[in-house]
């Protein structure tokens, strides 16, 4: 799903955790004095997302020196700490970005096409391994604990074709050019039947992104979860497909009445509806 990018800048964010910075001086005037260094950084990372190469963003090397030196004279773990002290916490002015981050995505996780609800935010870059974006806006994406901790983790890709998708940067065609598709087959001695969820992205897309999509459904097992979303509501579609068969309204017109709606009034392409009741078409077609 794609998320409306925040409504905050960097700078904005920065500001507000230095607000909330209390008994620690010297971090404080750390982070003043790399602000503009971090917005640097910050800018980097959105051009790199909407490039489709934030594979190209090296994580931080700590094999060697567990807390480096990551920009200026901050430490990996005063950026961990400028999330985890002054970004998180209730009491911080901070907090106030983080609820309106958590809640702009409307209880749907992003990843999942909304079958989980997001109760944290995620790093899409962990905060472990890229720790200059531990409070950057766009690295902060709402998230499922599914998702979260399962599809993702603290992974991250090392190269093109591995990148999932970024859902407040990435590219258009991702969300709206439709990639996920089902087919439906019949159960056996009038048992309900089944959906298999599959990719099949346009052939004009580059291998790449073809590949990430793959990458992105596998990851976050959405033809099982998917799947599981269109079993729960297809005993109601076919009683409904029978009904109507029961009264004599021919094929077409269950079609323009049951089915094509349904497609149509799917939140987004790629939704799992949406594959369904496209199944369902071809189903019925045969």
């Amino acid at each position: 799903m794609r998320l409306t990018e925040p409504a905050y800048t960097f700078e904005q964010v920065i500001d507000v955790c230095l607000l909330g910075i209390t008994g620690n001086a010297a971090l404080k005037l750390r982070v003043e004095g790399v602000r503009q260094s971090l917005v640097a950084e910050g800018e980097r990372y959105v051009v790199s997302s909407r490039e489709g190469g934030l594979y190209c963003l090296a994580p931080v090397d700590f094999s060697v020196i567990l807390n480096p030196m990551v920009l200026d004279d901050l430490t990996k773990s005063d950026f961990i700490k400028l999330y985890e002290a002054y970004f998180v916490p209730e009491e911080k002015p901070a907090r106030e970005v983080y609820d309106k981050l958590l809640n702009a995505a409307k209880e749907s996780c992003p990843f999942c096409g909304g079958i989980g609800t997001p109760r944290n935010l995620d790093h899409f870059l962990p905060k472990s391994y890229f720790p200059q974006f531990s409070i950057l806006p766009t690295n902060l994406v709402p998230s499922c604990r599914d998702c979260n901790m399962d599809g993702k983790a603290a992974a991250f890709a090392m190269q093109a074709d591995h990148q999932i998708i970024q859902p407040y940067l990435d590219h258009e065609r991702f969300f709206h050019e439709q990639w996920i598709f089902a087919q439906y087959e019949e159960g056996e001695g009038g048992e309900p039947g089944q959906f298999k969820y599959f990719v099949a992205a346009p052939s004009g897309w580059s291998e790449t992104d073809k590949r990430r999509v793959k990458r992105h459904f596998e990851d976050f097992n959405l033809g099982h979860r998917y799947a599981v979303k269109a079993a729960q509501i297809l005993g109601t579609v076919m009683a409904q497909i029978a009904l109507l068969k029961r009264v004599g309204l021919s094929a077409q017109v269950i079609r323009e009445t049951i089915l094509e709606p349904g497609v149509s009034m799917a939140q987004f392409s790629n939704h799992w509806q949406c594959g369904l009741y496209q199944a369902l078409m071809i189903h019925f077609e045969e």
